[in-house]
């Protein structure tokens, strides 16, 4: 794909809302802010969708464990990485749809579609890159994750209204948790 201008989305092309970017040094950390994620989620029913981007092993599926697991019914869920299955539901409340799209690049299965354009649970995508543009809901958090020097990059841009207040709730909650890494002064993109 091409290269986004500077400041604008990857996703929409548009440009990006405020970015804040946390620096996961451990799998603890990346379990933490998928645990905080979780229980705001569950507090903010106007966001629906997480679209996460990383290359492999980067820890999408890692964020997804944690955030699946906080969920009310989350320890009845038997959370595996869907990259065979392209879909796994998860019995959780809200209940939760975790697709892998990267063996499906070119065509977006009907159950994401649906999912993307529903209020009843969350859903979750790992190679977000592949979602169509006329699919993308209204208010959703796009998340990066990028290997760097001390464990990984995770930039959370949102769009939406409800996204943003989420996004900055989580940031304020991430910051005061003691956690190392919160950075608002890094580039978008690099």
């Amino acid at each position: 794909g091409r290269c986004p201008a500077p400041g604008h989305d990857t996703l929409t092309g548009y440009p990006a809302m405020d970015a804040f970017t946390f620096v996961l040094e451990s799998l603890d950390d990346t379990a933490c802010l998928g645990t905080l994620l979780a229980g705001m989620m569950q507090n903010a029913p106007q966001v629906r969708a997480l679209l996460l981007q990383g290359d492999l092993g980067s820890g999408k599926t890692t964020l997804t464990r944690s955030l699946v697991a906080a969920l009310p019914g989350g320890d009845q869920a038997e959370i595996s990485s869907p990259s065979f299955t392209i879909c796994n539901n998860y019995p959780t409340c809200p209940p939760v749809l975790h697709c892998d799209l990267y063996r499906c690049p070119a065509s977006l299965p009907d159950e994401v579609w649906d999912a993307l354009d529903a209020d009843a649970g969350i859903c979750i995508v790992e190679w977000a890159q592949y979602i169509p543009q006329a699919a993308l809901p209204k208010e959703f958090l796009d998340i990066r994750l990028e290997s760097c020097e001390k464990g990984r990059f995770l930039t959370v841009m949102a769009h939406g209204q409800a996204s943003q207040a989420l996004a900055q709730e989580l940031h304020t909650a991430w910051t005061t948790s003691g956690r190392h890494g919160s950075r608002t002064d890094l580039p978008l993109f690099s």
